[in-house]
């Protein structure tokens, strides 16, 4: 993205340098309209065509702004030439991007799930028998509650302390 920028910029200084400064000024602009609007207003005079253009191209008729507004003729034969200049396949530059495949995004069925899950225990290298949760798989409820474990408190430890700045409570002794 960023050469895109730099070409697209170091265009348009060409532009500016080359084909859009005023004769009679200083002055560079941005695209032909901008120079023969500048030329008429400014310094009082018809413009007549455009500085180092190509032969049928030194008119103000056609609006080009970097590489937007290129008649298409125009463009398609750069694009021909570029190619040919680099030895390229004919339609190579002009061949539009491809385009990402469709992805389809819906639920899948149990028997398509359990298909990807062999699929992807195959791909892996994973056997029957390696795999220590196999049994509790097959067993397995689908939609049931979570099991929860809990851990009754050990009562050999002693209460525990009160925190930083708070008073003990009555009978207890401090350490």
């Amino acid at each position: 993205m960023l050469i895109h920028f730099i070409r697209f910029t170091v265009l348009m200084q060409h532009q500016k340098a080359k084909h859009f400064k005023c004769r009679n000024c200083p002055r560079r602009l941005n695209t032909a309209g901008g120079l023969a609007v500048h030329v008429q207003q400014v310094h009082k005079l018809d413009p007549d065509k455009i500085d180092n253009a190509l032969p049928g191209r030194d008119g103000y008729d056609v609006e080009i702004f970097g590489m937007e507004g290129i008649p298409a003729p125009d463009l398609a034969d750069y694009r021909r030439r570029k190619e040919a200049e680099l030895g390229l396949k004919p339609g190579t530059i002009s061949a539009p991007p491809a385009k990402r495949p469709r992805v389809e995004n819906r639920v899948l069925t149990e028997a398509e799930l359990r298909l990807a899950l062999q699929q992807h225990k195959a791909l892996m290298g994973a056997s029957e028998a390696s795999n220590p949760l196999q049994s509790a798989e097959a067993t397995a409820v689908y939609n049931a509650a979570p099991t929860t474990y809990t851990v009754q408190p050990d009562q050999t430890l002693a209460p525990p302390m009160p925190p930083p700045g708070m008073p003990f409570a009555p009978g207890c002794v401090p350490c």
